[in-house]
């Protein structure tokens, strides 16, 4: 997983694209964000376990001048969630078996009928893809997922040391 600053510049996300086409990258998902303070973000899983071609991969984009920065976000040091919506459709009387499914994985139902409902869940992607197999017992009418979200953890020791025995407003 890599994530890419770019310029906000007409063709920059093209050519990074390029760039990834060029070296025969087979991008898994490509997340692209708004403009924000002359930079665009784009986030991109690649099809690869070769270190060495990985590290290729960031020299070369490195080398492109639409690139500010290039950071590979790992499992370890990165909070990974992803976003679904099932739609699921069931037999008359199975919407509490599928309330059960979707609370059991803390998914809401964000709309519900005699004979179908849609479920919404943002998570990791292994407890995402356990809940699609959970629902896969019922017809699924639809499946829509967002490519996976990434940010990296702060890896200094006790950076963000939570204290629980406080409330807000205490000092």
């Amino acid at each position: 997983m890599l994530r890419i600053d770019v310029v906000a510049m007409p063709l920059a996300v093209a050519r990074v694209a390029t760039i990834l086409a060029r070296r025969g990258f087979e991008m898994l998902t490509m997340d692209v964000a708004a403009p924000v303070d002359g930079l665009r973000r784009i986030t991109i899983e690649v099809d690869t376990a070769d270190e060495i071609r990985l590290a290729q991969l960031v020299k070369f984009l490195n080398r492109s001048l639409d690139v500010v920065k290039v950071v590979r976000l790992s499992d370890d040091r990165s909070h990974n969630r992803r976003g679904v919506f099932v739609s699921v459709g069931f037999p008359e009387g199975g919407l509490p078996e599928a309330v059960a499914i979707a609370r059991a994985f803390s998914a809401e139902i964000v709309e519900a009928h005699r004979d179908r409902c849609t479920v919404f869940a943002a998570a990791e992607p292994a407890r995402i893809d356990a809940l699609v197999k959970a629902l896969s017992g019922f017809t699924i009418r639809e499946l829509v997922m967002a490519p996976p979200l990434r940010i990296s953890r702060p890896l200094r020791k006790g950076c963000l040391a939570v204290d629980r025995t406080r409330t807000w407003g205490q000092q």
